[in-house]
């Protein structure tokens, strides 16, 4: 059973079809925990769209979630048993219907088009599988990022946002060029928060922070799902450096593991012990001193990583095969990393120790 003093927050990086990997944790999470229901839930790109699933699902999550990989983002042809196996990895460059098709516009005028697919199709799904009420509710908070065009800045959306977080927030997390066209909202044009931060760690941790009205004597949880781990293979074929490249470019470039949190930890009981000495000081009235009491301890922490064979690595593969595969891995590491067993005491096998 769940213990209603333990806060988790989930952090879901970007990736593609690996997202499948992300839903395969979260199935064990859920099914480990019985009564589970994170603080929040931080997203980018398919991360963001799981993340958004999860928190807002019309229907069980999970069951959402099953619903939205082996049946929507699926891509599958009749001959799919029969066909090689790269050309079937290779199917979803004609579009997958539950998320994009080939834009129209290459046809008319490509010299006017910013975009190889048009997104309509995850809208569609989007709007079968989520509630916007739920969406914003305070059960999950859903945070999602994306990058402003213009400037390169990136902007995370929550239930916060004026007129609330809404589907086109997510679409605009996952609007990764030159495949997906950038998305406009409030007169910004938005691309994939991955180009920017593919690990949303600050937003997941702010939440956490603020849970049970920032009481310091609850225990609060992070899990993060690790899709491009930082440490790899040295590539031996193009189709290897494709893969080590894109794992570079979207990895967290930091390493999360226990000395990170610890340090953060410290930080925070060095702040305490400063503020149970200063007394009535005028520091206290510092706003920045004030921001800096309000930070909390993460008491555990669990980094899920993908360690996934070169044929799953690839982010574009959506072949029933592939995202069977990467579900199952998904499902078998979270179990074998511990993430079903937490307790109010914050201590359970790994608690100063990333799972790896």
């Amino acid at each position: 059973m769940v213990d209603d003093r333990v806060y988790t927050a989930i952090v879901l990086q970007g990736g593609g079809a690996l997202g499948a990997y992300e839903f395969g944790v979260l199935k064990a999470l859920y099914e480990q925990r019985p009564g589970f229901t994170p603080v929040a839930v931080a997203g980018i790109s398919i991360g963001a769209i799981n993340a958004a699933v999860l928190g807002g699902a019309k229907t069980n999550p999970v069951d959402a979630l099953d619903t939205l990989w082996r049946d929507r983002l699926t891509v599958s042809t009749p001959w799919s048993r029969w066909l090689p196996r790269p050309l079937d990895a290779s199917w979803a460059l004609m579009g997958n219907p539950g998320m994009y098709l080939i834009n129209p516009g290459l046809f008319v005028s490509p010299w006017t088009s910013t975009s190889l697919y048009d997104t309509a199709p995850l809208r569609w799904t989007l709007a079968d599988l989520v509630d916007p009420v739920r969406l914003n509710d305070e059960g999950t908070r859903v945070i999602v990022g994306a990058i402003r065009v213009g400037t390169g800045e990136i902007d995370y959306f929550d239930l916060d946002c004026p007129g609330g977080l809404t589907l086109d927030h997510v679409v605009a997390s996952g609007s990764l060029p030159p495949m997906f066209p950038m998305t406009s909202l409030d007169q910004q044009c938005y691309w994939d928060g991955g180009l920017f931060a593919n690990t949303p760690l600050g937003p997941a941790i702010n939440a956490l922070e603020r849970a049970a009205g920032g009481a310091a004597d609850v225990v609060r949880e992070l899990i993060v799902v690790e899709l491009f781990p930082m440490k790899g293979a040295v590539p031996s074929n193009l189709l290897q450096v494709h893969q080590r490249r894109q794992h570079l470019q979207y990895t967290s470039r930091m390493n999360l593991d226990h000395k990170f949190f610890e340090k953060m930890n410290g930080v925070v009981d060095v702040i305490s012990e400063i503020d149970a000495a200063i007394g009535d000081h005028a520091i206290r009235n510092n706003p920045v001193y004030a921001q800096l009491r309000g930070h909390r301890k993460i008491n555990h922490y669990n980094v899920v990583t993908a360690a996934l064979t070169p044929e799953l690595g690839n982010a574009g593969d959506f072949s029933a095969s592939a995202i069977d595969a990467r579900i199952e891995a998904g499902y078998l590491d979270a179990l074998n990393q511990g993430v079903g067993r937490v307790d109010s005491t914050g201590l359970r096998p790994g608690v100063l120790k990333a799972s790896t």
